[in-house]
């Protein structure tokens, strides 16, 4: 199982639920045991599918729809996550939108030690929040798509993160 330093299970949330990069990270974290949380603006039918998929092979999942360009959604999703997991330790985002509220918000609620994976070309982190996040512990790298799986196991060891 992966290694947070708060919880015996790792949270994660992954954006571009309706989109393959989004639905192959979740499957894959799934099935590593990783309760997740799927987050969609379109398509609900897609990413219900997929949810169906994990939990049918044993995975935790839910699906929030959110608006990554609206406050308010972004801190919802959070919420929620939180509400349903108690926190959250993993932020894959694989979408093209710009991911500035969303590491916003997680500074507020990752829990420490924590990691951001962006594997989308969105904008760049100001220093400010890039600030915030390091002081908390919370690393942000870029990779592939392809690569975030790894990227994560490597994460999970006691000695990885």
């Amino acid at each position: 199982m992966g290694f947070s330093p708060h919880a015996d299970r790792v949270v994660a949330i992954v954006t571009g639920g309706s989109l393959p990069a989004g639905r192959d990270v979740a499957r894959g974290l799934a099935r590593r045991a990783w309760p997740v949380v799927l987050v969609y603006l379109d398509h609900q039918t897609r990413v219900e599918a997929t949810l169906a998929e994990i939990i049918a092979e044993g995975g935790t999942a839910i699906g929030v729809r959110a608006d990554l360009a609206d406050d308010l959604d972004v801190q919802r999703l959070f919420t929620e996550s939180v509400a349903e997991f108690g926190g959250v330790d993993v932020v894959v985002h694989t979408t093209p939108d710009s991911g500035a509220l969303l590491l916003r918000h997680a500074v507020r609620h990752l829990r420490p030690r924590s990691t951001i994976l962006v594997t989308a070309a969105s904008g760049p982190i100001t220093p400010a929040v890039a600030a915030q996040l390091r002081e908390r512990g919370i690393t942000v790298e870029r990779t592939a798509p392809r690569g975030a799986l790894d990227r994560l196991d490597g994460w999970a060891q006691p000695n990885g993160g």
